[in-house]
């Protein structure tokens, strides 16, 4: 699992450094790719198998299925860390995510989030209504899931 917030600088090689107690749970094969809300996404490789397994074009598939589909497989690459702990993001995932001198690199449960710093910032200082309100909201979309 993974929790937690860290802020790092992004070198002009565009390197940054991921958590060690993270890299712990990151063999060989972790994969990066555009993630929703202009973050990057890195999953483990189970947890990448598990959206490879769950996301497969056929001739039943959506438009707009296939359409993320594509946005999320062509986007993605396998990360690789150096001895210092850093992986490489790509210019374009840089742009994307609109990452410059530092990025936040959060722990989301399952796979780990890359921000903007300042867009995290904005993010991480919701007020403790809007954190309740947005609280309440998923709360009730699960009760009516389970009915």
């Amino acid at each position: 699992m993974f929790l937690g917030t860290y802020r790092h600088a992004v070198d002009a090689k565009g390197r940054l450094a991921i958590p060690a107690r993270f890299r712990e749970q990151l063999p060989t094969g972790t994969v990066i790719s555009k993630g929703a809300e202009g973050c990057l996404q890195v999953y483990p490789p189970k947890e990448w198998a598990r959206v490879r397994d769950r996301m497969r074009i056929t001739s039943t598939t959506a438009a707009e299925e296939r359409k993320l589909q594509r946005m999320l497989f062509g986007s993605a690459r396998e990360c690789e860390f150096d001895a210092q702990g850093r992986i490489v993001l790509s210019a374009d995932h840089r742009s994307y995510a609109g990452i410059g001198a530092a990025a936040a690199v959060v722990g989301v449960n399952n796979l780990i989030e890359i921000w903007n710093d300042e867009a995290w910032r904005r993010i991480g200082d919701a007020t403790p209504d809007e954190y309740t309100r947005i609280q309440d909201r998923v709360a009730e979309r699960e009760r009516s899931n389970d009915r």
